[in-house]
């Protein structure tokens, strides 16, 4: 006899939006397991630079976009949870820095500086002088400007690990999905989702609600229902990592001529001790065509120019590629904020930014307030056997 599991919300997906929801919906009181075939936190999440974005780097053309103004509010409710009195308690996940900075190279200091006299831009940042530059910028060959932005940086790998430690009874590791996992009716309603232990034993899910905050692996569950409304987008990265022996904390943007900042770079300390810096922006945009020897040559050429009194001769460079597995949009574009999409009984959902997690959340929870999910199906027996998933490595700990 197969053995089945019911519950009211089953989630698919253990990255930060999963997580995010799982604990909002256990606060709330429905019965919710969080199903991962791979690891906790992996994929886009623990590729992430950390960094909560207020939306200033969508509007590094002057203006406000419906980019940045739909990301605006995160900042602060990312700091009321980090303070332990927000929706979820997270004071314990480590704030790499408080602020993200922006600065310019000497040439275009000046477009800088009219670029933050823009009145609707005033109040989001703020002029520093030299004495209060970040230790990296104060030494006397820089020549540009730096502003001081409302966007923090956290630990993303101890965020994860908070956010599962109050949930780890619900969390479970499972093998990967297919499209036959999905048990659909003939109006395309999902009567069961079946997994696999270990052993090869498939045991069957149901729910009132199915939410899929896979990722990538969304792209299976739309190709099953075959929906004509509902598509999934990726829009690659090519990220570079630098271990130095040096040990100057940059967390920055830096102004270019573009939309998108010339290189966004988060630092992080490596398993060994030593700094890492992150590099995305514009020149992580633009590799997506090279391999990763002529991606880290450009990287290379890049920090000696813009850092040119640091000796980087010695350092270690490691690239990679990551699909940001998005709602489809026309023309490919970036989404402006998170999305989900209802599909019958079941929720596709994809955050776009790790800042925009506690928003994608609320915008589902409001979902099923609408549709009267109801409280009260539990029965996860079936499911004691299965492990939890590891958490991911840091990526750097696994490429240098």
């Amino acid at each position: 006899m197969q053995k089945i599991v019911e519950t009211d919300i089953a989630i698919v997906g253990g990255g930060i939006s999963g997580l995010w929801l799982l604990n909002r919906l256990r606060q709330l009181g429905y019965s919710t397991i969080l199903l991962e075939s791979a690891t906790l936190g992996g994929g886009q999440t623990n590729k992430s630079q950390g960094i909560i974005h207020g939306g200033m780097k969508y509007a590094l053309q002057g203006k406000l976009t419906s980019a940045s103004q739909s990301i605006s509010d995160m900042p602060t409710v990312w700091k009321a949870c980090l303070a332990g009195h927000g929706e979820i308690d997270l004071h314990h996940v480590p704030v790499l820095s408080e602020h993200q900075y922006l600065w310019s190279t000497g040439k275009l200091a000046g477009k800088l500086t009219g670029f933050f006299a823009n009145v609707a831009l005033q109040g989001r940042v703020a002029e520093l002088k030299p004495n209060a530059y970040p230790d990296v910028f104060k030494d006397p060959q820089f020549k540009g400007l730096v502003y001081s932005l409302d966007e923090m940086a956290v630990d993303v790998n101890v965020l994860v690990r908070e956010l599962v430690k109050p949930h780890q009874d619900v969390i479970f590791k499972i093998g990967a999905l297919s499209e036959d996992s999905l048990h659909l009716d003939e109006t395309g309603r999902l009567i069961a989702l079946e997994v696999q232990t270990a052993s090869g034993e498939a045991i069957q899910i149901k729910t009132q609600k199915t939410i899929f905050t896979a990722g990538a692996g969304n792209e299976m569950v739309l190709k099953k229902l075959n929906s004509k409304t509902v598509a999934m987008q990726r829009r690659p990265l090519h990220m570079v990592v630098v271990k130095s022996d040096f040990s100057y904390p940059v967390f920055a943007h830096c102004f270019g001529m573009g939309a998108t900042p010339r290189i966004t770079i988060t630092t992080h300390i490596a398993a060994d001790g030593k700094t890492v810096w992150y590099l995305g922006g514009q020149i992580a945009e633009e590799g997506v065509k090279l391999d990763s020897p002529s991606q880290i040559a450009i990287a290379k050429k890049e920090l000696t120019a813009l850092f040119p009194w640091l000796d980087f001769s010695a350092s270690h460079f490691a690239s990679f590629m990551i699909d940001r597995a998005e709602s489809a949009q026309p023309g490919g574009k970036r989404p402006d904020s998170s999305e989900f999409k209802e599909i019958e009984n079941m929720i596709v959902a994809w955050p776009t930014k790790l800042a925009l997690a506690p928003k994608l959340a609320d915008d589902i929870l409001a979902c099923l307030q609408k549709t009267a999910t109801k409280k009260g199906m539990c029965d996860i027996r079936a499911l004691r056997a299965f492990p939890m998933p590891a958490f991911a490595k840091p990526i750097w700990d696994e490429l240098l």
